[in-house]
Formats: C-alpha cells, structure tokens, sequence
C-alpha cells in the first residue's frame, strides 16, 4: 500500500537588519513591528545602559570578550525563539557581534564559529552609513568615523560567512521598509 507523504516543512523566514550605529535600524524594526510582523530588537545598547548605570565592565570597550558573550547568547536565544511560517526580522544578528570581533582583531571562540555556521539567515539587509541622521549619546559613542569603519567590518563579516548583502536606500523610513518587503 502507498501512502503519500503530505507533511512539508515550516518555513521560519529569517531576516536581518544590519548597519552601522545611526543607520535608521531601530526606526525601521519598529515600523515592522507596527505593521504586525515579528521583530527582535538589538539588544546592545540596554545591556550598555545597565552596565553603565550598575558600575559593571560588561561594555564593548572595557571587556569586548565578556560584552560579546551576553549579547551572543541573548541573539541566539531570540533565533531560537522565531515563530514558525513567518517572517522574523532581526535587528542585529550573532554576525554583527562576529564584525566587532574583526575589528578588535579578537579571535570568536569555536562554539561561537559553529552557531555562525548553523544559524542561518535567509535574508540580509544592509542599511548603510548616513551622515544626516548619525548622533552620539550615552550608548552610542562612535563617531561618523567610527561608524564608516564598523560598517566596513559588518559586510565582511556577512560575506565571510557567504551572504550577499541587499543595500537599503537612504530615503524616507516607509519607503525603507516598503524597499524591504518588496524584496522578500
């Protein structure tokens, strides 16, 4: 007797948004987010405001290793936590930890090297340097200079580990995410 095989796959779609500090990430996570899609937002600057506020080293320029670590863990926990047959777009990713790592000339332990090579994402937009909107705050200390540079470490970053990077135009943030959706 021949049965046929009518399970299929759910697809998890998962999307990242990445850039540079003062790229517009934020804005456009949240607009997704408005609009009734699944967003992960970075994490990074909380973390750095706990730790300022709390007295504690856990800051990408006091203790890169231990600050890598906790956001590591905390984008693989959200990875994990993608819902099933949809999209899920993430602002930041284990691979812009992965970026500031080349920048500090800082070697990823092994287990940080396997999770890069078997949490995949199946989209990767890159929202480039924009001199017009870049501020500093208390979080966010790189300079337009720094910004440029970090830039350069994120998209060697995702084509090291083979992904080909969809440059999001400098233009209004709902023609940014219109940009986005039409290209998924």
């Amino acid at each position: 007797m021949f049965y046929e095989d009518i399970s299929y796959p759910l697809k998890t779609t998962r999307i990242v948004l990445t850039g540079a500090p003062a790229t517009g990430k934020t804005t456009v996570s949240q607009l997704l987010e408005g609009l009734g899609h699944t967003v992960f937002h970075e994490q990074a600057r909380e973390i750095i405001s706990d730790s300022l506020e709390n007295g504690t080293d856990i800051l990408p320029w006091k203790n890169l290793m231990g600050f890598t670590q906790v956001v590591w863990d905390l984008r693989n926990k959200q990875f994990d936590s993608a819902l099933l047959e949809t999209k899920n777009f993430y602002d930041r990713t284990i691979l812009d930890s992965y970026a500031y790592l080349l920048k500090g000339n800082v070697q990823p332990l092994d287990n940080w090297t396997k999770d890069m090579e078997n949490r995949r994402f199946d989209k990767v937009f890159l929202l480039p340097v924009w001199p017009e909107i870049h501020a500093l705050d208390s979080e966010r200390m790189e300079t337009l200079e720094d910004c440029i540079e970090v830039e350069k470490f994120i998209i060697q970053a995702y084509e090291q580990m083979g992904y080909e990077l969809i440059i999001v135009p400098k233009i209004p943030v709902k023609q940014r995410v219109a940009f986005i959706l039409e290209r998924l």
